[in-house]
């Protein structure tokens, strides 16, 4: 009885053919390429206004914060009016916690609570010496002003808003390393990560990339 022929061998098919070889060549074009792509579509925001010199008064021991002495810095800053109940301050620690997400960048990003009248005395336990988180004694005079004009810039409107209704605004305020105002965000969740990411962008960009 003769043999039965094996059956035929289907030829290999290419290794450059295979899906999983496609896949791994795929994604190491992707992650090469990335990098170049976000920097050109993750920049900064444009300056709004160069902000006027100002100078506060520190929290809690009466020392001089100026805009001067932080030359150089990136500022992330939020207007704080009185009184400062429980939610004010939940807020502030929760702003307080930027430092954790611009450790890596060294000195690059400072955070600065300006308390208004009323806000000081629930603000002062919140200050430690030496942080890049500085507490503040302010008026609703020049600073405020500055603010509520590059605010009505940045939004197009302003709705009336005197400049001490403004304050009372929850915003998060950028401001770059030349002291030009960059944009306002939302004190939540969702827009202090959107002003930590442009902080960390004008960090290792400089002003200018």
């Amino acid at each position: 009885m003769p043999e039965t022929p094996p059956p035929p061998v289907a030829p290999r098919r290419p290794r450059w053919k295979d899906p999983f070889v496609l896949a791994f060549a795929v994604g190491v074009v992707v992650l090469t390429v990335l990098p170049f792509l976000q920097r050109q579509f993750l920049k900064a925001p444009p300056p709004v206004a160069t902000l006027p010199a100002w100078t506060l008064e520190a929290l809690p021991d009466g020392g001089a914060l100026s805009s001067a002495a932080l030359k150089g810095k990136v500022v992330l800053l939020t207007l704080v009016p009185g009184p400062c109940d429980g939610r004010c301050l939940e807020r502030q620690v929760s702003f307080g916690n930027a430092l954790q997400h611009t450790d890596d960048l060294g000195d690059g990003v400072h955070l600065v609570s300006v308390a208004l009248p009323g806000a000081e005395v629930a603000l002062a336990p919140l200050a430690v010496p030496g942080s890049r988180w500085h507490l503040a004694r302010g008026e609703a005079g020049s600073l405020v002003a500055a603010l509520h004009q590059g605010w009505t810039r940045w939004a197009g409107t302003d709705a009336g808003r005197t400049d001490e209704d403004f304050a009372t605004l929850p915003a998060v305020v950028l401001i770059d390393q030349d002291g030009a105002l960059r944009g306002f965000w939302h004190d939540d969740p969702a827009g202090r990560g959107n002003a930590i990411n442009g902080a960390r962008l004008l960090a290792r960009r400089g002003p200018r990339p």
